[in-house]
């Protein structure tokens, strides 16, 4: 399969100077061509053609398109557009006990978590197994979103008790929208740097990032990745591609595997992340 590039013909924040060829690409406003690497310029080209996807090339008609204040401002602008947006999906924890008290420590976290877009965090999911706290789950949810929020949330409520805690995300996939999907489980408190780390990570230093893997001591706390891939591997369950090839292994071993076939590293742990 051919890896994608991007060409920066046209694009705003491409640098360019005049020559006898015409006006010729020399840099990025945006320091991406140190990022993601440029092809050799080929005779009569005047522009780069970057090794990989470029997520903020924008052409003069966006600029053109931008309110007065954010035209002010481009670079600040459009990191702002590709900066992450986050749902969050948590596990009540009935052995630990304390449920509820516990699910308001998380929520409080979520809700001062500031965002990288200065928008709202998506949506909150929570997966119980016990019908009789989900009216305590909803007064938690009213009491830190309101009762008409930009950050939906809802309660999936699991027939019985889910032995295999990894694959508890595919119960509440069908509430994820797009972004990325952040494991927890009630106690857990979000770091208040996570999301503008993440942005940090993969649309500063252009690292690539395809999942965090959960933390040892809980097989589903910490686990993070973008919705669009576990929705094309199908999570947990049997993925059947094109060529009618069926794989049925879990979520994170089909990630782990995509990783090792290709040269670069996206799958981390959280001390990796955390060291990065």
């Amino acid at each position: 399969m051919t890896a994608p590039v991007t060409k920066c013909k046209n694009c705003v924040f491409a640098k360019t100077e005049e020559t006898p060829l015409g006006d010729v690409q020399v840099g990025c406003d945006l320091g991406r061509d140190t990022k993601l690497g440029v092809e050799d310029l080929k005779a009569g080209e005047t522009s780069f053609t970057l090794k990989r996807f470029c997520n903020t090339y924008r052409p003069e008609e966006w600029s053109a398109n931008l309110d007065f204040s954010d035209r002010l401002n481009p670079k600040e602008t459009v990191m702002r557009e590709v900066a992450p947006r986050a749902g969050f999906v948590i596990r009540l924890d009935h052995e630990k006990g304390d449920e509820i008290s516990n699910l308001n420590k998380t929520l409080e976290s979520i809700k001062a978590l500031p965002s990288p877009n200065d928008e709202e965090h998506a949506y909150v999911t929570v997966i119980n197994e016990k019908v009789e706290f989900n009216e305590g789950i909803w007064g938690c949810f009213v009491s830190h979103f309101g009762e008409d929020p930009k950050t939906k949330y809802h309660i999936v409520q699991l027939n019985a008790v889910h032995k295999k805690l990894a694959t508890m995300i595919d119960q509440a996939f069908g509430h994820s929208q797009n972004g990325w999907v952040h494991c927890l489980t009630a106690g857990d408190e979000v770091p208040n740097d996570f999301l503008n780390r993440i942005h940090n990570f993969v649309n500063v230093e252009m690292k690539m990032l395809i999942a965090l893997l959960p933390k040892l001591e809980n097989p589903f706390s910490g686990l993070t990745f973008p919705a669009f891939l576990f929705k094309f591997l199908n999570g947990n369950g049997v993925k059947v591609f094109k060529d009618e090839m069926v794989d049925s292994r879990s979520f994170i071993d089909k990630i782990l595997d995509a990783e090792k076939r290709g040269e670069t590293k996206t799958v981390y742990t959280w001390e990796e992340f955390d060291a990065s």
